[in-house]
C-alpha cells in the first residue's frame, strides 16, 4: 500500500526538478502506548523509509510529546524503555510534553539525553534564559540544498500541570515571544521554511479560537489569554510558520487545518500509540520556501490498526523483553470487586469509587476527578494491580486546597458548566436545576451530608491535571495548591485493600433536572 501510494508520485517528483520533497511522518501523546502499536509503528516507518529513499525523497519522523506517562512499560524508570524503543524506531527529532516533566525536568533531560535524536524546545529554559544542555532551541538542516528549520514549544501550562518543586531552576517562557524569536533568528540566518513541533493541541474546531483573536484585535488589543495558546490562535498572531506537528489534544486530523489568514498548515494525530500522521512538503530550491503539500496516503493520519500492518518483528522482541520487565507484580491480586464496577457517560460507579479513594486517602472533605481521567471498568473478579492501571493509566498527584464553602461550590458549577456531565466526586452532595441562570444552578449543596456553609473553610482534594486549570477548571489556577504526597494510583490501590470487596455504587451524588 504505502509502495503504490509513493509510486504515483513519482512522476510528479521526477518531472518538477526545482522541487524537493521532504516526507515528515508523525506521532503525539504515545503515554507510554508502545506495547500494541510499537511494532506495527515500527513496521509502517521501515516501509515508508524504503520507498520514499527510491523515490529520491526526504523523510523525517517527529513526535510532538507525551512520550511515556500512562502505561506500566512507560512509567518503568521515568520513560527509559520508551526513549529505547523510539531509538529503535528510528525518530529523527521530539518536543517534549508537559507529561514529559511529570517527574520534572531532571527527568525529562535524562530521557533527552538518551534520545540518539535532538530534542527541540524553544521555551524551556533556565533562570538565566539559557536553553538548557540536551536541548535544543531550533536547529536547521540541509535537504539537497534547501535549508528547513525545526524548532519546538511546549505549553507554558506545564508549570501548574506538573509538581512545582521538580520544575525547580527552570521555567517555560512565553510560547509567542519564543516562537516569534526563532523565526526571525532562522530568518536571517538566510533560512525560509519553518517546522514547530507543538505541544500546544489543536481544537477540533478552531473558529471559535480565530474569533476571540479577531475579536481582541478589533478592541485594538493585544490577544492574550489565561492560559497557553492553541496553534490556531499562535499560527494566528504569529507569522512565518510554515507547518505545525501538532499534540496534547488528542484529536487526529484526517486533513490538515490551513490557517486562513497566515496560511500555517497545522497536522495533528491521536494519542496512545494508535497512528502515524504523513505529511509531505514540496520545497522550492529557488526560493528556499515550501510551494505545496500533500498525502502519500490519501489522507493525513494512517490508523495502524485498521490498516492491518504486520508487526515489525525485531521490534516485536524489544518490545516482549520490555513487558517482562515494566509489568512484574500487575498480576498481584490487591482485592475482589463483587460485581463490575462500570465506566460509563456521566456520573458512574467507578468514578465515585475513584473519587472516595482520594477522599479517604488524604482526609480531605470533598474530593474532584474528571470522567475523562478514568479510562476504564473493574471487572467482576479479582481486582490486580494491571487492571487498576488499566482504569488509571495516569499517574496524577493529588493536590488539596482550602477553600471556602463560596468557592467549593464556585469550583463545582465550574465542573457542571452547560450540560457537562463529568464530574466525578466524593464528600459533596446536591441537585442541579438546569433551569437557572448559569453559575447558579447547584441547589442543596451538602458535604459530608450537611448543608455546605459559605464562610467554613474545607480542605478540596483533586489532580494535577485539574489543579493545573485543565478541561476548564481556570478558577483552581488562582487558588494555593498543596501537594499531598499521594498520588492518584496508589490512593486507589490501597482504599481497594482496606475496603475489600468492592461493590457498585449506582446512588448518583447530582441529581440533575431541567
Amino acid at each position: 500500500m504505502i509502495r503504490s501510494a509513493l509510486l504515483a508520485l513519482l512522476f510528479t517528483s521526477a518531472v518538477h526538478g526545482e522541487i524537493v520533497y521532504l516526507n515528515i511522518l508523525h506521532t503525539n501523546d504515545i503515554h507510554g502506548s508502545i506495547l500494541d502499536g510499537g511494532a506495527l509503528l515500527a513496521s509502517f516507518v521501515a516501509e515508508a523509509e524504503r520507498s520514499i529513499i527510491e523515490s529520491g525523497e526526504f523523510m523525517l519522523l517527529v513526535d510532538a510529546g507525551d512520550t511515556w506517562q500512562g502505561t506500566p512499560v512507560g512509567n518503568w524508570d521515568s520513560g527509559a524503555l520508551v526513549m529505547e524503543w523510539m531509538n529503535a524506531v528510528g525518530y529523527d527529532m521530539m518536543t517534549p510534553g508537559n507529561h514529559d516533566f511529570d517527574r520534572g525536568a531532571p527527568v525529562a533531560l535524562r530521557n533527552a539525553a538518551l534520545a540518539r535524536f535532538p530534542v527541540v524546545c524553544a521555551n524551556f529554559v533556565t533562570p538565566e534564559g539559557e536553553t538548557p544542555r540536551g536541548i535544543h532551541r531550533f536547529i536547521i538542516l540541509d535537504f539537497d540544498g534547501v535549508e528547513v528549520a525545526f524548532t519546538g514549544i511546549t505549553t507554558p501550562d506545564t508549570r501548574t500541570l506538573v509538581d512545582a518543586a521538580g520544575l525547580q531552576g527552570y521555567d517555560f517562557t512565553h510560547e509567542v515571544q519564543a516562537v516569534e524569536s526563532v523565526v526571525a533568528e532562522v530568518n536571517d540566518l538566510g533560512c525560509q521554511a519553518i517546522v514547530l513541533i507543538s505541544h500546544l493541541g489543536q481544537p477540533p474546531n478552531p473558529e471559535p479560537s480565530l474569533r476571540r483573536v479577531y475579536a481582541a484585535w478589533e478592541r485594538g488589543e493585544e490577544y492574550t489569554r489565561e492560559f497557553a495558546l492553541n496553534n490556531a490562535e499562535l499560527t494566528t498572531v504569529v507569522s512565518g510558520i510554515d507547518v505545525v506537528i501538532s499534540g496534547h489534544t488528542h484529536v487526529a486530523l484526517l486533513q490538515p487545518w490551513v490557517n486562513p489568514l497566515t496560511g500555517s498548515v497545522v497536522v495533528q494525530g491521536s494519542g496512545n500509540g494508535t497512528g502515524v500522521g504523513w505529511l509531505r512538503l514540496a520545497l522550492e530550491r529557488k526560493t528556499g520556501r515550501v510551494s505545496g503539500h500533500d498525502f502519500p496516503m490519501g489522507y493525513e493520519f494512517v490508523n495502524l490498526l485498521e490498516e492491518h500492518f504486520p508487526p515489525h518483528s525485531e521490534t516485536a522482541v524489544l518490545l516482549e523483553s520490555f513487558r517482562v520487565m515494566a509489568e512484574a507484580g500487575l498480576d498481584e491480586v490487591v482485592g475482589y470487586s463483587m460485581a463490575e464496577i462500570p465506566r460509563g457517560a456521566g456520573e458512574h460507579p467507578m468514578g465515585r469509587m475513584v473519587s472516595d479513594a482520594m477522599l479517604w486517602s488524604t482526609g480531605a472533605d470533598v474530593a474532584l476527578i474528571n470522567r475523562g481521567g478514568i479510562r476504564a471498568s473493574i471487572p467482576e473478579g479479582p481486582v490486580t494491580v494491571g487492571s487498576v492501571y488499566s482504569s488509571l493509566p495516569f499517574e496524577e498527584d493529588l493536590f488539596a486546597f482550602r477553600v471556602t464553602g463560596e468557592t467549593l461550590l464556585s469550583i463545582m458549577e465550574t465542573g457542571m458548566m452547560g450540560q457537562r456531565r463529568d464530574t466525578q466526586v466524593s464528600g459533596f452532595t446536591c441537585s442541579r436545576n438546569q433551569a437557572m441562570p448559569e453559575g447558579r444552578r447547584i441547589q442543596n449543596p451538602m458535604v459530608a451530608g450537611l448543608p455546605l456553609e459559605m464562610e467554613e473553610e474545607y480542605l478540596f482534594v483533586t489532580t494535577g491535571y485539574l489543579a493545573g486549570g485543565a478541561v476548564g477548571y481556570g478558577i483552581l489556577t488562582g487558588l494555593e495548591p498543596i501537594h499531598t504526597g499521594r498520588t492518584l494510583i496508589e490512593s486507589v490501590l490501597d482504599y481497594i485493600r482496606a475496603r475489600s470487596p468492592l461493590e457498585p455504587d449506582y446512588i448518583a451524588r447530582i441529581r440533575w433536572h431541567y
